[in-house]
C-alpha cells in the first residue's frame, strides 16, 4: 500500500490577534524587509500515511486535523498532499 504525505497548517483565525506573528513581523520590518505586510504565527504538521489513493490520504488528515491537531474556537486549519 502506498504512503502519501500530508501537511496540516494551523493558524490563529483571522479576526484574533497573533502577538507571535505581529513580533515577526516588526522584526522583519526593522531588518529591512518592510514589503512583508503581516506574518501570522501557526503549526505545522507534516503526516505520513498509508493508505489507497492520494483523496483517501486527504481525507484522514482532515478527519485528524478536525479532532485532534487544532482548536476549532480559536484556529483554523489547511490540509494538501504534499509530494515525498
Amino acid at each position: 500500500m502506498p504512503t502519501y504525505r500530508v501537511q496540516v497548517i494551523v493558524l490563529p483565525r483571522p479576526a484574533l490577534l497573533d502577538p507571535e506573528g505581529e513580533t515577526i513581523t516588526n522584526a522583519a520590518h526593522r531588518l529591512g524587509y518592510g514589503q512583508i505586510q503581516q506574518i501570522r504565527a501557526g503549526r505545522a504538521f507534516v503526516l505520513d500515511i498509508q493508505t489507497t489513493s492520494p483523496e483517501e490520504a486527504l481525507r484522514l488528515g482532515e478527519a485528524l486535523a478536525d479532532q485532534l491537531l487544532h482548536n476549532p474556537v480559536v484556529e483554523t486549519y489547511e490540509v494538501s498532499l504534499l509530494s515525498k
